[in-house]
């Protein structure tokens, strides 16, 4: 009997060191390194041709390439683009492409993608890519690794192109007239990342391109669940359900820089938040024809203590604002006279509106225009944003101080947005800009010719067209920056937007799960490059595992067997040691 017992135990510790390395292959193979970044808000779609959230360009950057993107300083560098040449005139310029290169779906990528992909955005003249090809008038392609593009004039942003390259083979299936509704559900681009899915309300998830001609990301997959709050999101990133969190609040800054594993960044960006006025002259228009009037805008802009916003519903991350061109851009922001930059002063404001001849004739605390007409706007707030909010509130108080009523209302984005561009109705409004790295996008919003596209404030001044326009043709750098700076004091002395404030990036990463995080110009990501996605990597190799639970329970199947067969020998010894004979027939 002590033979068979012992012979049965043995078997068992055999079977238990056979399934050992069994799960643990099942580890290494069925255990991707999963990088999960935290975010508020989702795509707005995946098409090119009619997404314009910062999200969206985000997943585009990964998804896509672009001929010429930018290094950790911003400044031009190949990516589809092997080299490139200008003629003497400037009007033409000759890109050699890199070979090789193959779309996600395997097909090999060539100069028609280019021709095809500029010419279908620029036609279209949809979305937040097209305004970037203005100025192109062909482009030819003498063979597959050649793009020869012709403009009537000189093209001084050429180099600052993001539109993305999309593939011809896809997309010229797609009936012109459906572009506009097109969803774009399985997206195929040439980037570091391809997509797998994206269940709305829930997550986004992209896996690595393992064959990616930049070298491929080092880690597998990567997933940006999506969260109903900050607060929730941080919570997640503090017990390490998520890697890192894209957009956290202002308040929530130093409460996580406190924490040992987690490294957080607050720094200046390329973004703005900004009060939009209804500037529109049109009789279609549904805004109070009295903000028309210049001075009731500068009063305004006296008014607002613009830092104090920032201290109390920013926790001071950030810094007052003046012109929609922030001061990240060193090269082309321009420092306003104080004249025209406007710091708080209540007793100013007070005293333009009485020049002006607003006054508080009946008493009641609201300045009324000569006829009577009370100085009262409608003011809306993104419900999205508590920060906001919160500013909106300060706002109003402000205002009042000066004579000034707004009847606060908070929407949703797409109501606010409704209200906005489908027909201009609204007197003010809370929301904001992230400017590319070339001005010309973010100054050409307030042009006549975004009225009914990308225009919000619905401004429209001749001289500031004109500028518009001479600066895009305009190679030499010193001229050009001089006509950008003019272009920003206009629009300081007409204000169809007040700047409240030049917005930080504040975003957090771990860094015991993960390195190689590397800030670009102060950010880890919405940087106008994607370095980090491309360079960070586990820190042991199996970061955040989607499958470490499959591998564990792997463990417990094996281990459970095996502990089964040891106790069922255990028992069959005990019994016969009690002189339970029966087994002794078998």
């Amino acid at each position: 009997m002590k033979k068979k017992f012992w012979l049965l135990f043995i078997v068992s510790i055999v079977f238990v060191m056979l399934c050992a390395p069994i799960a643990s292959m099942n580890v290494k193979a069925a255990s991707p390194s999963t990088l999960r970044v935290g975010w508020t808000k989702e795509p707005d779609s995946l098409s090119p041709f009619i997404s314009n959230r910062v999200s969206t360009f985000e997943l585009h950057l990964l998804i896509y390439d672009t001929l010429v993107a930018f290094d950790n300083n911003l400044k031009p560098v190949g990516r589809l683009a092997e080299s490139w040449k200008v003629s003497e005139d400037n009007l033409t310029w000759t890109f050699k492409l890199k070979k090789g290169v193959k779309w996600h779906d395997g097909k090999p990528f060539t100069s028609k993608d280019v021709k095809f992909s500029y010419e279908t955005i620029l036609k279209s003249e949809m979305g937040m890519y097209s305004d970037f090809l203005k100025g192109i008038s062909s482009i030819k392609t003498p063979d597959d690794y050649t793009v020869v593009i012709k403009t009537d004039k000189p093209k001084a942003n050429m180099l600052y192109i993001t539109t993305p390259i999309i593939p011809k083979h896809i997309w010229e299936k797609v009936k012109f007239k459906d572009l506009e509704t097109w969803p774009n559900k399985k997206p195929i681009g040439t980037g570091p990342f391809k997509f797998v899915e994206w269940k709305k309300g829930e997550y986004v998830k992209l896996e690595a391109n393992k064959d990616y001609f930049m070298g491929a990301p080092k880690f597998d997959e990567l997933i940006y669940p999506l969260y109903a709050n900050n607060d929730t999101m941080v919570q997640s990133l503090k017990v390490g359900e998520i890697d890192a969190a894209i957009n956290i609040n202002s308040n929530q800054v130093k409460l996580l820089e406190s924490e040992k594993n987690i490294k957080v960044v607050s720094n200046p960006t390329n973004s703005f938040t900004n009060i939009g006025i209804n500037t529109w002259k049109d009789k279609a228009s549904k805004g109070n024809p009295l903000l028309l009037n210049n001075s009731i805008k500068q009063a305004m802009e006296y008014a607002i203590d613009k830092q104090k916003i920032i201290d109390v519903a920013f926790s001071g991350q950030g810094k007052p604002g003046t012109t929609i061109v922030p001061s990240f851009l060193s090269d082309w922001h321009f420092q306003l006279s104080p004249e025209k930059a406007r710091a708080f002063d209540l007793n100013k404001a007070k005293s333009i509106l009485d020049i002006a001849g607003f006054l508080d004739k009946n008493g009641d605390g609201v300045r009324e225009d000569q006829s009577g007409k009370p100085l009262e706007f409608r003011f809306y707030l993104r419900s999205d944003s508590p920060e906001e909010v919160k500013a909106g509130q300060m706002v109003h108080s402000m205002l009042k101080d000066a004579g000034i009523e707004t009847k606060v209302e908070t929407l949703d984005d797409g109501v606010l947005g409704d209200r906005i561009y489908d027909n201009g109705d609204y007197d003010l409004f809370i929301w904001g800009w992230t400017t590319d790295i070339d001005p010309t996008t973010i100054l050409s919003i307030v042009s006549t010719d975004q009225i009914g596209n990308l225009s919000e404030t619905y401004y429209s001044n001749p001289k500031y067209d004109e500028l518009l326009a001479k600066q895009e043709t305009t190679l030499d750098f010193k001229e050009r920056q001089g006509m950008v700076y003019q272009m920003q004091d206009l629009l300081a002395e007409d204000l169809p937007y007040i700047i409240l404030m030049e917005e930080n990036a504040m975003q957090a990463v771990r860094t015991d799960k993960w390195k190689g995080w590397i800030p670009v110009k102060g950010a880890y990501f919405m940087a106008a490059n994607n370095y980090n996605y491309l360079h960070v990597e586990p820190t042991n190799g199996t970061a955040n595992n989607t499958n470490t639970k499959e591998s564990n329970n792997t463990w417990l199947i094996y281990g459970g067997v095996a502990l089964v067969l040891i106790v069922g020998v255990i028992v069959i010894f005990a019994r016969r040691k009690k002189g339970i004979d029966q087994f002794d027939e078998m």
